[in-house]
């Protein structure tokens, strides 16, 4: 059943400190996914990403993932990923593409946006009424000025492999990361959740890796990308699975940890 937002409930949350429900979505990713992606193992069969702004899932899908799920506690991020999507069906140009983007993050009435004809058809009619209702707000303000990382946006022979392989939304799991694992039935080839853990409040943060780590198939990998989780949760994490796992330091804060069993 699909999620009907509330329009009162999302005006007071945006205005609310940290994540939640209705928290303003990045329209940009602040992530280089083409260097984080790379760990992607070969034979990805399955991959689960965070939506963030869109952008995991789709590089999921550009760096050789058959099928992505992906998740988020915002609506907002589902919004955007789904606008993404869209998009790329709609047969918007890179250009336009482009534009787009910079014009989700200035612009607050998605009905005055360049190419909403090719864009609107594409979504759900609660979506789109939820982002007409909230004309008034910036729903994709999260993050800094896209121009400072339009070199992370798909490149023009991206582009067109995205336009060739995404052809429908992505299966969106609405939760927070601490219940994700208990949401989900399946498992795996390839976890990415991003800087989800500097979210996490310390004394929580190992039983949540725990949790996510059984999501990942045999041989499949892990990724987080994080600067507040100390170095111990990630120590007690590979002291208690050490036989099943290997555990891959990264430089800027990326942790890799892999099945071998």
């Amino acid at each position: 059943m699909e999620f009907v937002p509330n329009i009162n409930d999302a005006y007071e949350s945006l205005f609310a400190p940290g994540f939640s429900t209705y928290s303003r979505a990045y329209v940009i990713t602040n992530e280089d996914l083409r260097y984080s992606m790379g760990f992607m193992p070969s034979k990805t069969d399955r991959a689960l990403v965070v939506a963030g702004s869109g952008d995991h899932p789709l590089f999921a899908s550009l760096y050789g993932a058959k099928h992505v799920d992906t998740f988020d506690i915002s609506y907002n991020a589902k919004c955007i990923t789904d606008i993404k999507v869209a998009a790329l069906q709609g047969g918007l140009d890179l250009f336009d593409y482009e534009q787009m983007i910079y014009n989700l993050y200035f612009c607050r009435d998605i009905q005055n946006l360049n190419n909403i004809d090719k864009i609107s058809p594409r979504l759900s009619k609660v979506e789109y009424d939820y982002l007409c209702a909230m004309k008034k707000i910036s729903l994709f303000h999260q993050g800094a000025n896209p121009q400072r990382y339009e070199c992370f946006l798909p490149n023009a022979q991206e582009y067109k492999k995205l336009q060739d392989i995404v052809k429908e939304p992505y299966n969106f799991v609405f939760s927070d990361i601490k219940w994700l694992s208990a949401r989900l039935t399946d498992t795996y080839d390839f976890v990415h959740v991003s800087n989800i853990f500097d979210r996490i409040p310390r004394d929580n943060s190992f039983d949540v890796l725990m949790s996510l780590l059984k999501l990942v198939n045999k041989n499949g990998r892990i990724l987080l990308h994080n600067q507040s989780v100390s170095a111990d949760t990630y120590c007690k994490a590979v002291e208690r699975i050490s036989d099943n796992w290997r555990y891959i330091k990264e430089k800027d804060n990326l942790h890799i940890m892999e099945r071998i069993r």
